[in-house]
């Protein structure tokens, strides 16, 4: 009898060569040896597809799926599909797992009960790493409603924000229908763990960084250029919206779903570079305002550091000769 297959790796890979082969390594050395990697080579144009392959023939654990190029949302949902491990994670071809990770998620899913366990993950940049002090190892659990308020007020998302350093149980994500939207091609993560975190009301959280996410690649399934941010935000809102209030949670998080749209205000106010960037960016903000009225109750969680993430946009010019009136703007309206 075939040993059974404890957990599932969905690898979406796109272009990834300069990164495949750190990443699978350290998938087929983890600890926990009863799993299976799901690779799919979502249209890849350079030499992924070959390291693949031959990562393949070396161990039978790993499974290629080659696809034309739909997403990653289409590439993770179809590896979900073909999961036959008990649990899944995913992973990104330009990202590497510490050996214990999927052993240490694993266990904290059976000992505790949960149907989610997360671990930190290091934030791999060209200076290093940033190495997280833990007071105890002890695994505990987070509600949805805390996991949620971290998710919307952590700059950049660095957590709860990724569907990566997780690990789902299966059926739990199959009897939820939990799937990610192939309509977006932007902040996709996030909608999926706000569903996620709803239906199951909490998260196991093992309090060690086990996932090197690599911030320095720019050809990442997660990043790109987005040509009109504005509408792919206004998306991300309405379906977030939505599904606090059917999870009934968004009284609760209200305040953090307001900090995580000023957040977006200040991405789409650095992104606007143009010859009249005074006045377009005075129209952003009065529109932004109009549609999102609410944003001038907000509450800053964490204000010294909004305010820091605002100058800091001001320090590296991307708000121009605008920040004065960008900081007039927002300060009129008590959102700062």
């Amino acid at each position: 009898m075939e040993p059974k297959i404890l957990v599932s790796v969905i690898l979406p890979v796109y272009n990834a060569e300069k990164y495949l082969e750190k990443c699978l390594t350290s998938i087929c050395r983890q600890t926990l040896k009863n799993i299976e990697i799901i690779a799919i080579n979502d249209g890849s144009s350079d030499q992924s597809l070959m390291i693949l392959r031959k990562f393949a023939e070396e161990d039978g654990r790993i499974t290629v799926f080659d696809i034309p190029n739909g997403g990653v949302s289409k590439a993770r949902n179809l590896g979900i599909e073909h999961a036959n491990g008990q649990y899944v994670t995913f992973v990104d071809a330009d990202d590497w797992i510490e050996v214990t990770m999927l052993q240490e998620l694993y266990l904290a899913c059976r000992l505790t009960g949960s149907n989610i366990a997360k671990c930190d993950l290091y934030w791999q940049e060209t200076t290093g790493s940033r190495q997280l002090n833990y007071s105890s190892h002890v695994y505990c659990t987070v509600s949805a409603v805390d996991c949620l308020n971290q998710l919307f007020t952590e700059i950049g998302e660095r957590h709860f924000g990724f569907a990566s350093c997780k690990l789902y149980l299966k059926s739990f994500l199959d009897k939820h229908a939990l799937r990610f939207d192939e309509d977006m091609s932007f902040a996709e993560d996030t909608v999926f763990i706000t569903r996620a975190v709803i239906k199951n009301q909490a998260i196991c959280y093992v309090p060690k960084q086990l996932y090197y996410y690599n911030v320095g690649n720019q050809n990442s399934l997660t990043r790109g250029t987005n040509i009109n941010v504005r509408q792919k935000y206004d998306v991300l809102y309405e379906k977030l919206k939505i599904e606090l209030k059917i999870g009934n949670v968004y009284t609760e998080v209200k305040n953090s779903f307001l900090n995580y749209q000023f957040e977006g205000l200040l991405v789409i106010l650095h992104r606007i570079q143009t010859s009249r960037v005074r006045q377009d960016i005075k129209i952003e903000i009065q529109s932004f305002v109009k549609k999102y009225p609410d944003l001038l109750k907000v509450k800053l969680i964490n204000r010294n550091v909004k305010q820091l993430l605002f100058f800091r946009l001001v320090k590296m010019n991307w708000l121009n000769l605008s920040s004065t009136l960008i900081y007039v703007n927002l300060k009129k309206n008590k959102i700062i």
